[in-house]
């Protein structure tokens, strides 16, 4: 019984540091190699690569177990000062992951302006996006959460203010980012 709740609250809380964790990683710029996991996985393998979404773009080193947490942040730029910002956590089960995804959405008003609407991505299509500007106006924001199994993946793309990367745009890189997480994580 106790080991249960245990694993909850170590899960929920955890997930509940997703969204922070995105924030904090796209605001950090760091030269942190990818390393092995304190629990052996290697989990910069559930990242796309760069030349996956656009040649114009360059991914920095991933950062394995961000802030503590298991899983991988990693940021992409291209020339034209868009950013792309992929979060994915691993939580210990599936409805730790579900968990994390209703914590981002009450967490969405701190990172864009515009309300989350259902978007078909992740498990059962359970995702969501949002797209509008940043809290301050300075970045067009388009946000994207889902659940693939145990990962909550959150991917954040920031551009020009009046120019936010378009819903169709933002879905079609989660679902390849959808399709890594499923074949990689174990």
């Amino acid at each position: 019984g106790s080991d249960e709740k245990d694993s909850s609250a170590s899960s929920s809380s955890s997930s509940t540091s997703a969204a922070a964790t995105t924030s904090a990683a796209s605001s950090e710029t760091t030269s942190a190699a990818a390393s092995p996991s304190a629990d052996g996985a290697d989990y910069s393998k559930l990242l796309l690569k760069a030349s996956d979404i656009d040649p114009s773009f360059t991914a920095s080193e991933p950062v394995v177990n961000p802030n503590g947490l298991k899983g991988v942040v990693q940021t992409m730029t291209n020339p034209q000062n868009q950013t792309i910002v992929f979060a994915i956590v691993v939580n210990d089960d599936a409805a730790g992951a579900l968990k994390a995804l209703d914590s981002a959405k009450a967490e969405l008003p701190k990172e864009v302006d515009g309300a989350p609407q259902p978007a078909d991505v992740g498990d059962g299509g359970n995702g969501l996006i949002a797209t509008g500007k940043s809290p301050d106006g300075s970045k067009g924001i388009t946000e994207v959460y889902f659940t693939q199994g145990k990962a909550l993946v959150n991917i954040e793309f920031s551009s020009a203010p009046n120019d936010p990367v378009l819903p169709e745009t933002a879905l079609a890189v989660a679902k390849m980012q959808d399709t890594q997480v499923k074949n990689n994580l174990t």
